[in-house]
């Protein structure tokens, strides 16, 4: 008989960040119905999904639920406060949770596969492109939580090296929606770009307010994310005076082939780093479990690290050091509706998720020759 390897699913499909729940949540599904369709498996997945509706406290009680059924993979929990709020749970239990969504470094459990971008392999390379092609004069704006906290304050001395300038900084709760004030603040003071580490419907409402602010007052501005894919497009709306770059490990324009693929597969859905960090997430325990015949999750992590591993964003190393994962890093631009690509770091990028290999010095002076700035006056 089949063997069944039960998996959970910690995904909020309700609340700020649904966007990008829902599309983790459908990459995970795709994956689990391939892999259970494939002939070269002699087992199936078996997902129980918990919807913690963006709710923190419903992550450690859904992440406690279904191991303590005797689920030992999880899946999700894509944002740092929910991330950390299981860790603990994870620990306690044997729980290995795949996370595969860009965080802000900083951190290294035994317990979590980290299969999302942290910041060397996402916002300094962001950061580096902007100050050449933008100028060095940022206004940071952030969720009121790690993330923000972090990823700006990384910003910051990044700006610092470059001889650049932190215009201000602001920090709001989840949910939040009106930013009258702040964006009549911000274009007062014309900075070169924003660096936008908002979550959730505070990011779509604040690029929409900013946009039509831009267009008032006809200036073209570049905004700058590490955590904005396809998946939200539709919830943020056009934007026309507004230039929006985003950098992580997939974009549609990243692999066309692979996009056609799975709408043929699996329908019209967005599919975003979001997407294909469940999707390859599901695909590699299924690789690594019918090698090692073995669920549990130091076998399991054992396994991934004595080779690459093949995924849709090519060959995966994990690092047994830290739990990280090398991952491509791509730089697009929202045109007309979609990701256009503008720059890709020529190799995978090794994860350094406390920094000691970065070295900040490239940055030096880098501020001083940047070009003059793109907000401008629309004719």
């Amino acid at each position: 008989m089949p063997r069944t390897l039960e998996v959970g699913l910690l995904l909020s499909t309700d609340g700020t960040y649904k966007s990008f729940g829902r599309n983790a949540l459908a990459g995970a599904l795709h994956a689990i119905a391939e892999i259970n369709a494939s002939p070269g498996y002699d087992f199936s997945l078996r997902a129980t999904h918990v919807n913690p509706r963006g709710q923190l406290h419903r992550y450690g009680e859904g992440a406690v639920q279904m191991m303590q059924a005797g689920i030992r993979h999880l899946f999700g929990a894509p944002t740092s406060a929910s991330r950390k709020e299981i860790i603990p749970d994870l620990e306690q239990n044997s729980g290995l949770l795949w996370y595969a969504c860009p965080y802000e470094g900083f951190e290294s459990s035994e317990n979590v596969l980290y299969l999302g971008p942290c910041p060397n392999q996402t916002l300094i390379p962001l950061l580096r492109y902007a100050l050449r092609a933008f100028g060095c004069r940022a206004m940071l704006v952030g969720s009121n939580y790690i993330w923000g906290w972090e990823s700006n304050r990384l910003a910051r001395e990044v700006l610092a090296a470059a001889g650049g300038e932190v215009l201000g900084e602001r920090y709001f709760h989840f949910g939040t929606c009106v930013f009258g004030e702040l964006i009549q603040n911000l274009l007062a003071q014309h900075p070169s770009f924003v660096m936008n580490n908002l979550v959730g419907e505070s990011s779509y409402a604040f690029l929409r307010q900013l946009d039509a602010a831009c267009q008032q007052a006809g200036l073209r501005l570049p905004v700058l994310s590490c955590n904005l894919t396809e998946a939200e497009l539709a919830a943020v709306g056009p934007v026309d005076s507004l230039r929006l770059l985003s950098c992580g490990t997939f974009f549609e324009a990243v692999n066309p082939t692979f996009t056609q693929q799975q709408r043929r597969l699996h329908g019209l859905h967005p599919y975003s780093h979001f997407y294909t960090g469940a999707y390859l997430s599901m695909h590699l325990l299924a690789q690594a479990f019918a090698h090692c015949g073995d669920d549990a999750p130091q076998a399991i992590c054992q396994t991934l690290y004595q080779q690459p591993q093949p995924s849709v964003l090519g060959p995966l190393e994990v690092c047994e050091r830290n739990n990280h994962c090398s991952l491509p890093c791509h730089i697009a631009e929202l045109q007309q509706g979609r990701f256009v690509l503008l720059h890709s770091e020529a190799r995978a990028l090794p994860a350094d998720p406390y920094l000691t290999a970065t070295d900040l010095s490239e940055f030096h002076g880098l501020g001083v020759v940047a070009p003059t700035q793109h907000l401008r006056i629309i004719k």
